[in-house]
């Protein structure tokens, strides 16, 4: 095969073609420039940010033949040339996940008592070095500690938390970064330039959404996605290749929601199955919808804290500025709880409609301050006519108690042979009436006058008697 997949072809030669370790590079140059290099490094980090990468950049650094520190590695030596087709005797690149035996920590020992054959350095790069049993681990912590003079280890990590402290003791680690969605689309957008693609920004927007931080998924995404399209790239068929969701599908459901249609909610997850879509990637889609409109509307966010693209925030905060955060919250732990029980549903289909046929049909949560200053009082309330055809509140003498139980106006109070319950103090029962016309706000008296229930309620607080006398 004559065709090497982009994540190959693209992979970076040099620390300065990284993206987004900025960090990891800067210190690893000035170390080799300085002369201050450590015998063992980890690297950690999720999936395809560049820690093998940086891995084998190292190892050409160490062994090029360059006399000038900083122009390493040249990538024309006979040491460069040899580690970047993986052809050196010098490094020796292990994958932990098939060798996690002492047996094999033993044989890779004894190896390393010879010196380099054409470098500086033999470089013993361990991927995914988590994997390792307690008794490699073991077996691995002396040489670790003490290495031959002409060792470096360079172990390579996605799960850190499993590597033993005794190990971590013993190397220098360095912590690989997410990469933004906006770092992987400049990546992509450099790429098409360079070989010639003509691509949608919508369509490397949403390879570098979901490349979820990995800029390896995201150029084997792409690459998938070219095979398909060829030179010319949309939207609609990265959303054709992958099963992905349109983002305006997901606000559209979310304009159901907040409208109770319960009709047309399901009937938008029916549409985006028929084109597709995975009904385990839509919810989960969804989630990471209704995780965006809320983060942003909060201030002080870090950079990258939202998977959206910078430019599209705004438009994002316009369209669901109507939305209530209460609602919000309730329907993304819906949507959590419910994709955790799709994944071992036997059939996710019915029980994503199911779950979005709940969340319409859901009270709309109401905010109390926005109610009591009349700015989200129903049309009945906010009427001055319909004041007048407001049902009437029943008096106190005409309202029964439950069975067996007294009413409030004939109840004997506590300790006392006889006589009614008050509830407000002797010689205030007159001022409980006219209190409500003069302590209100206009807005709150509106609504008591509209609504009989609130009126009541409001009454029962006026007349209950204060502590400051």
């Amino acid at each position: 095969m004559s065709y090497q997949a982009m994540a190959r072809r693209w992979r970076p030669r040099r620390f300065e073609d990284m993206v987004g370790q900025e960090h990891v590079a800067r210190t690893l140059r000035n170390a080799l420039v300085r002369g201050h290099l450590h015998h063992a490094f980890l690297f950690t980090g999720t999936r395809g940010v560049g820690k093998t990468t940086s891995a084998r950049i190292l190892a050409r650094m160490l062994n090029c033949s360059e006399t000038d520190p900083e122009k390493r590695p040249c990538g024309v030596c006979e040491s460069c040339l040899e580690i970047e087709k993986g052809a050196s005797m010098d490094v020796l690149e292990i994958d932990a996940a098939s060798h996690t035996g002492v047996d094999d920590v033993r044989e890779l020992r004894e190896q390393l008592k010879y010196a380099a054959s054409h470098g500086r350095y033999r470089v013993v790069i361990l991927d995914e070095v988590h994997m390792l049993s307690k008794a490699a681990f073991n077996a691995l912590l002396k040489t670790l500690e003490e290495p031959p003079p002409h060792v470096v280890f360079i172990l390579a990590t996605t799960e850190v938390h499993k590597v033993p402290q005794t190990i971590l003791s013993r190397v220098q680690r360095y912590d690989f970064r997410r990469l933004t969605p906006a770092q992987v689309r400049d990546r992509l957008l450099l790429i098409c330039a360079q070989d010639g693609i003509q691509a949608e920004p919508e369509a490397l927007e949403i390879v570098a959404l979901r490349a979820d931080g990995s800029m390896r998924d995201g150029l084997s995404l792409f690459d998938q996605v070219f095979a398909y399209a060829g030179n010319t790239v949309t939207a609609d068929d990265v959303r054709k290749t992958l099963g992905v969701p349109d983002q305006a599908s997901h606000l559209r459901l979310l304009e159901h929601l907040a409208a109770g249609a319960t009709g047309a909610a399901v009937g938008e997850i029916h549409l985006a199955l028929e084109r597709g879509v995975d009904a385990v990637e839509y919810i989960r889609g969804f989630g990471e919808f209704l995780r965006n409109v809320l983060f942003s509307r909060l201030q002080g966010l870090p950079e990258g804290a939202l998977t959206l693209m910078p430019e599209r925030v705004e438009e994002l905060k316009r369209a669901t500025a109507d939305l209530a955060e209460g609602d919000l919250l309730r329907w993304a732990r819906m949507v959590s709880d419910t994709t955790q029980q799709m994944r071992d549903a036997h059939h996710p289909r019915l029980a994503l409609e199911m779950a979005v046929a709940r969340m319409a049909a859901l009270d709309k949560v109401a905010d109390l301050r926005k109610l009591l200053s009349g700015e989200d009082l129903p049309p009945l309330a906010r009427s001055p006519d319909s004041v007048a055809q407001a049902p009437v509140p029943l008096s106190p003498d005409r309202v029964s108690a439950p069975t067996g139980i007294p009413a409030a106006s004939t109840r004997p109070a506590p300790g006392s042979g006889a006589g009614p319950l008050r509830t407000s103090p002797p010689g205030r029962e007159s001022e409980s009436v006219s209190r409500p016309g003069t302590s209100r706000g206009p807005n709150l008296q509106q609504a008591v006058e509209a609504d009989p229930v609130l009126g009541r309620i409001v009454d029962a607080f006026d007349a209950t008697p204060t502590t400051s006398e």
